[in-house]
This record gives C-alpha cells, sequence and structure tokens, in this order.
C-alpha cells in the first residue's frame, strides 16, 4: 500500500517509532512531535542542578510531568502509521534527562531509595518547574537532663502538666534541628517520660527523630545538641521508625515520705523481694509492668531512699503514691500512705546491654 508520508520527524522521535524507509529529507529539527523537545535537554538539567544545590545528596530519583499536547502529537503519529507498543516520548525523555544529569553531576540515579527525589513539569512551550524533596531521616538517640525545670500551668491536671513539658523538651530539640538541617518538619517520639523536675543520667533516654525534606542528610557521626541543661545525642541513622519501641528497663531512684514510721522490717518488704508484677487500669483495660528489683535505704524515720529497676513506662509516682488503679502500691505493700517526693531516672538499659 502506498503511504503518504505528511509528517517532518526529528531522527530522536523517528527511532522511537521504529518506522522503516522513512524519507531521510523528512527528518527535521523542527519536529511535530516533539518539537524539538530533545534539545532542552541539557537546559533542562541545569535547571535541576539550580535547584538541587542547597541540598547534600549522593543519589536522586528524577520524575517527569509532561504536557499532554507531547502525547497527543504522537497518538496521532502512531495512529497514522499503525505503530503499536513502543516507548512512549514520557519514557524516552525521562530516561535521556536521568542520563544527561548523571553523566554533568557525577550523581547516581537510584529508583529504590534516594536521597532526594525531583518532578519535573514541562510545559508545551517548554517551560519547567523544578521541584525537589529529600527522602526522610530518620535517627535514634538519646537524651540526658542535668537541671530541674519547673512548669506551672494554671487549670491543669497533673497529666497535662506533663504533656507540656515534653512539648518544652521537643520545641527545644525542633528548634536546633531545624536550623542546622533546613527541614521542613520533624517529629520527635520520646521512649517514655520523666516529671519536670526529674533528672535524666546515665546513658540518657532513648528517642527517635524524623527529619522530612532536610537539606543535610549525611548523619553517619555522632550529632550532639545542648540547651538549657539537656543535651540530645544522635548517634544513628535508621531506614525508617522502628514498628514498636524496643524493650527498655529503667533504674530509677526516688525518695519517697510516709505518714508513718519507718522499721527495718518495711524494707525487708520490698528488699530483694523478686521480680513483682504491677498492674494499671484504665477504663478501656489493662497493663502490666515488671519490677524486677527494689533496694530501699532509710534516710529518717518517715523517708526513705528507693532504687527501683523497673520496665520502662512504669508510672513511679502512681506506684509509690498508691494510686488506686495501681495494684500492688508500695502503699498497700508497707500498709501505710507513701508520697513520692522526688524520682530521678539514674540509666536506660536496652536489651543489648543487658546482654552484653
Amino acid at each position: 500500500m502506498k503511504r503518504n508520508f505528511e509528517y517532518n520527524v526529528c531522527s530522536w522521535c523517528l527511532r522511537r517509532q521504529f518506522i522503516k524507509n522513512f524519507p531521510l529529507e523528512k527528518i527535521v529539527d523542527d519536529c511535530e512531535i516533539c518539537h524539538g523537545i530533545e534539545k532542552q535537554i541539557d537546559k533542562i538539567c541545569n535547571k535541576i542542578i539550580q535547584a538541587t544545590k542547597d541540598y547534600e545528596y549522593d543519589t536522586l530519583l528524577i520524575g517527569l510531568i509532561l504536557d499532554h499536547t507531547f502525547y497527543d502529537n504522537e497518538d496521532k503519529f502512531r495512529s497514522r502509521f499503525k505503530v503499536r507498543g513502543k516507548e512512549n516520548i514520557k519514557t524516552s525523555l525521562l530516561r535521556e534527562i536521568r542520563m544527561r544529569f548523571s553523566d554533568i553531576s557525577h550523581k547516581k540515579i537510584d529508583l529504590n531509595s534516594p536521597d532526594i527525589a525531583v518532578t519535573l513539569q514541562i510545559g508545551k512551550k517548554f517551560e519547567t518547574l523544578v521541584s525537589v524533596r529529600s527522602s526522610t531521616v530518620v535517627l535514634s538517640g538519646r537524651y540526658k537532663k542535668t537541671k530541674r525545670f519547673q512548669t506551672i500551668t494554671k487549670n491543669s491536671n497533673k497529666d497535662d502538666y506533663l504533656e507540656i513539658y515534653q512539648h518544652d523538651i521537643e520545641n527545644i530539640l525542633k528548634k536546633k534541628m531545624t536550623r542546622l538541617t533546613d527541614c521542613e518538619s520533624i517529629i520527635f517520639w520520646p521512649l517514655g517520660k520523666e516529671e519536670p523536675e526529674s533528672l535524666v543520667l546515665g546513658n540518657g533516654r532513648p528517642f527517635y527523630v524524623s527529619i522530612k525534606n532536610s537539606k543535610i542528610i549525611s548523619f553517619n557521626h555522632d550529632l550532639s545538641i545542648r540547651s538549657d541543661g539537656i543535651t540530645f545525642r544522635m548517634n544513628k541513622k535508621l531506614s525508617t521508625l522502628p514498628t514498636s519501641p524496643p524493650l527498655y528497663i529503667n533504674k530509677v531512684r526516688s525518695f519517697v515520705s510516709c505518714e508513718g514510721d519507718l522499721k527495718s522490717s518495711d524494707l525487708k518488704l520490698i528488699n530483694d523481694a523478686g521480680i513483682r508484677i504491677i498492674e494499671f487500669s484504665t477504663k478501656r483495660n489493662k497493663n502490666w509492668k515488671l519490677i524486677y528489683n527494689m533496694q530501699s535505704k532509710l534516710k529518717s524515720q518517715k523517708k526513705l531512699e528507693l532504687i527501683i529497676l523497673c520496665d520502662n513506662g512504669f508510672p513511679i509516682k502512681k506506684f509509690i503514691d498508691g494510686d488506686e488503679n495501681v495494684s500492688p502500691n508500695l502503699s498497700q505493700i508497707f500498709n501505710k500512705k507513701c508520697i513520692c517526693d522526688i524520682f530521678d531516672i539514674l540509666d536506660i538499659f536496652s536489651e543489648d546491654d543487658l546482654l552484653n
């Protein structure tokens, strides 16, 4: 059948169609499919370089949103010459951009876990918008608190009091990290809580921090932040946040006041008493935590120092103060009202620490 070749097509678009015996005089720069977009690749790559210059990265993924007119042009051509099952203009252009940019920048294309993701949006007149997002960075670390804080809130219960304090710690870290990384947002996830007045000593309290769209992505060395009696140290980069919190054991020192006089026989009830299972009840469910060891020392007739080795998340004050939803509690064990004057976190151990 005789064909009427009325299309002007560039060699770049023709190679993609695999049409044999197309007249060479019809291979032109003013292509009716791409309009010469292939000659814009270097300009597009330079725009990517400008858009990513503030980002620290080794690998990237480039995506492309192409104006529909380019698809329409190619569909008309393929319909005329009955071309089917061939690579389209977007796939071909994207591959060329990725190869060219990699050659120019010496950065690697990574389709699975790139440091940054670049999205190109190209209009029908080659107007190009470039957006860049870095991969979320997840760090694990610990914070220590060597200063006692006092937070006073009006019309607030104890839980609100602790939440406000935790937000204070979170805001300190966020302010410092945002300035350091020039990121979009930060999520802070501490493993457990303590009172504002409590010290956090030893290795410190574990936490995770998730940093979104950070300009800095390499945290292979220890990162330390200090502010107002709190030291944050992040020393490990993770691929993702853990699906569930790992097991930690707290070593806690508390100072306890009792309404009645204390005797040495009272201390025998808790010293070296072995593992205790403590039940915590709420309106919705029940929970259990373990006390692995307790050691006490009389400070006066009505005061004692208590060292507790317990599960992370164990509510120390509720246990000591004799909360009715905690059983058994210290007031029940001593058969006298007890009050936790203050407690400090001496150390927090992971499973690895305990095994080693």
